[in-house]
């Protein structure tokens, strides 16, 4: 063993082992101190060396699983937020699909049997995205001398929704065509909405933001989608 040589003491000089034999008792007084520590925690807290390591590594086991979980459920949440939250352009073009021809034979045909089959036939040719189909048919109504201002009113929102219906598009004649629709109390607050979005379809926001907040403030028709879509304007 190493004190073997310092015993015999033959080869060292007396410096030499006192500065040995010093190193040697520093070390058994660090020793012997750190083990009356140990037992001093045992005795009167309970505590053990290897149990208190257990304990730290089981606190900081906990703490990682907790953080693992967070992150998870992060992912998890900005997941839904990309694919479940619909963007501005997703809304928009969902409330463009979903606008509905009005079909109000009272009001178009005042009981002309060849223009209420016309605007059946309109209705249908609608409803069945046969958009070309329909405006054919609501350009013959709207040629009529017979029907009165509200509807041609009518006939226009049916007319301007086709356009804006249709795989290539025709913003400008959507456009013309609802604000003359707008001008019908029968179908305003229709032709309103249809424009804001008709507005949007061709990045004309500031008109778009116009026509919305005005829905919103008469709480007129579809005045709550109004408000989520102003929201992306602001």
């Amino acid at each position: 063993m190493q004190h073997k040589k310092y015993i015999k003491g033959e080869k060292l000089s007396d410096e030499e082992l006192d500065s040995t034999s010093e190193k040697l008792i520093q070390a058994k007084f660090e020793r012997d101190k750190r083990k009356a520590w140990e037992q001093r925690l045992k005795n009167e807290y309970g505590v053990e060396k290897e149990v208190l390591q257990k304990k730290r590594f089981f606190k900081l086991s906990k703490l990682a699983i907790a953080a693992a979980i967070v992150g998870i459920a992060g992912i998890v949440l900005y997941s839904i937020a990309i694919f479940v939250t619909p963007n501005f352009e997703t809304i928009v073009n969902k409330s463009i699909e979903n606008l509905d021809s009005i079909d109000n034979h009272a009001l178009a045909t005042r009981g002309d049997e060849t223009i209420d089959a016309q605007v059946s036939a309109a209705t249908l040719a609608y409803k069945n995205k046969e958009y070309d189909e329909s405006i054919a048919r609501w350009e013959t109504i709207l040629a009529t001398e017979s029907i009165n201002k509200n509807s041609k009113g009518t006939a226009y929102y049916n007319l301007a929704v086709c356009y804006l219906q249709k795989e290539t598009s025709e913003p400008q004649k959507t456009i013309q065509y609802l604000l003359e629709a707008r001008k019908s109390k029968t179908v305003q607050e229709e032709s309103n909405w249809a424009l804001a979005l008709a507005y949007l379809q061709v990045n004309q926001k500031e008109n778009a933001k116009d026509i919305l907040e005005e829905i919103i403030h008469a709480k007129a028709y579809k005045y709550k989608k109004a408000e989520i879509i102003i929201e992306f304007l602001e």
